[in-house]
């Protein structure tokens, strides 16, 4: 959608894609994304630049019954700090933390961020394609997860209960961020049940792979 208002207009500030994103939290895939499909007004410049109307985007941000951008960047950040000293010291207290060697538990970590990040987007608007890589690469990352254990030599009820271990902060984090942020209590469910949903295709992916791994075993 073109606004008729000129860009360099005195009675309105205009952003930069750039700026905008930072406004809203987002990417600039899905401020293009939401743009084109008319959600959010945008003006484009003689030079096919986007500007966008910091009111338009008040509008976007403030509603009290509508959508709001979910921040990946934010939540991400807040999940990864919810793994504190604290909580980490009751894991190693657990008997399947210690059957991990070192490698493997730098291997875990490294996978942890990354499937944070994944379960992040899935609370975002994608399209239908975006939304199968998300979670195709949650379930590659669910398949490592059950052959590190597996190879570990962790029981498949020992690889479950690692799994819900450690994202047990990523729900608690998600449910204080919506808090905090004052979220639409719609799309906040809505957002939880989308982490939920991605979650539990890890945890299907990271059985799968343990059984797979035993019967090689044997």
């Amino acid at each position: 959608m073109t606004r008729s208002s000129r860009a360099d207009d005195p009675a309105e500030r205009w952003l930069s894609i750039d700026a905008a994103c930072k406004y809203l939290g987002v990417d600039q895939s899905t401020l293009r994304r939401w743009s084109d499909a008319g959600r959010i007004p945008v003006f484009r410049t003689p030079g096919g630049h986007r500007r966008y109307r910091e009111s338009d985007l008040q509008v976007a941000l403030g509603s009290a019954t509508s959508s709001r951008p979910v921040s990946q960047k934010a939540l991400t950040r807040m999940s990864i700090s919810a793994y504190e000293p604290g909580y980490l010291r009751q894991a190693k207290e657990r008997n399947w933390y210690r059957s991990y060697s070192d490698e493997q538990l730098h291997e875990l970590r490294i996978l942890g961020r990354r499937l944070i990040d994944f379960a992040v987007r899935s609370t975002n608007e994608l399209s239908k394609e975006e939304l199968q890589d998300v979670f195709d690469e949650g379930r590659r990352i669910g398949r490592r997860y059950g052959t590190i254990s597996a190879e570990a030599g962790l029981s498949a009820t020992d690889a479950v209960e690692a799994f819900l271990f450690f994202r047990y902060p990523v729900f608690q984090s998600v449910t204080q961020f919506f808090e905090e942020e004052q979220m639409p209590s719609r799309q906040a469910v809505r957002a939880f049940t989308d982490i939920c949903r991605f979650m539990d295709e890890v945890l299907i992916a990271t059985m799968s792979a343990h059984a797979d791994a035993f019967v090689r075993a044997r």
